[in-house]
């Protein structure tokens, strides 16, 4: 069977302007893709392009799953390296539950300088920030506590709450 889903980069070229009326457009477009009978709705992330590409993706996911009840909501693709898995793990959760089960964490290594930049990340850390957070974002939604010493991160005794309603965690795609 063939699902089709809608991905938007919820910008607007070339200056970024207005992106409160495109913010309202993906949640509409959203909607109007549940509507058709589309499989999910899926939204990216970069930091510091000139068209105002959305930075923040959980945030308006947030708004489209509580707007749906049927397609599946996520990120495509959500910039790992640049984030703390644990919290990642825990927007995820929150997202998951929103969405009553519906999210989808599609994560990425990461190309562009200037988003490693604004993260303060030394981009040749990318892959194993990547493998090592995959593994602790596993581990999170176990809800056990989570216990992890490797090259980027010491993790030792952290527990995510709430944990996401999916057994036995939220699906990851890799981009």
């Amino acid at each position: 069977m063939i699902e089709l889903s809608i991905y938007s980069s919820i910008a607007n070229p070339p200056r970024g302007d207005n992106l409160d009326r495109c913010m309202e457009e993906a949640v509409q477009e959203a909607e109007a893709a549940e509507a058709a009978g589309l499989a999910g709705f899926f939204g990216g992330e970069h930091h510091q392009d000139k068209d105002g590409f959305l930075p923040s993706p959980f945030v308006v996911l947030a708004a489209i799953a509580a707007r749906t009840s049927r397609i599946r909501v996520g990120t495509a693709v959500l910039l790992l390296p640049l984030h703390h898995p644990v919290r990642v793990a825990a927007d995820a959760a929150v997202l998951d539950i929103i969405s009553g089960g519906r999210t989808v964490l599609g994560v990425g290594l990461g190309y562009q300088d200037a988003d490693f930049r604004a993260a303060g990340i030394d981009r040749r850390e990318r892959v194993p920030r990547f493998e090592e957070s995959v593994a602790i974002l596993r581990q999170a939604w176990t809800g056990e506590p989570v216990r992890h010493r490797g090259r980027s991160f010491e993790i030792d005794g952290v527990r995510v709450t709430p944990p996401p309603l999916q057994k036995p965690g939220i699906p990851i795609w890799v981009g």
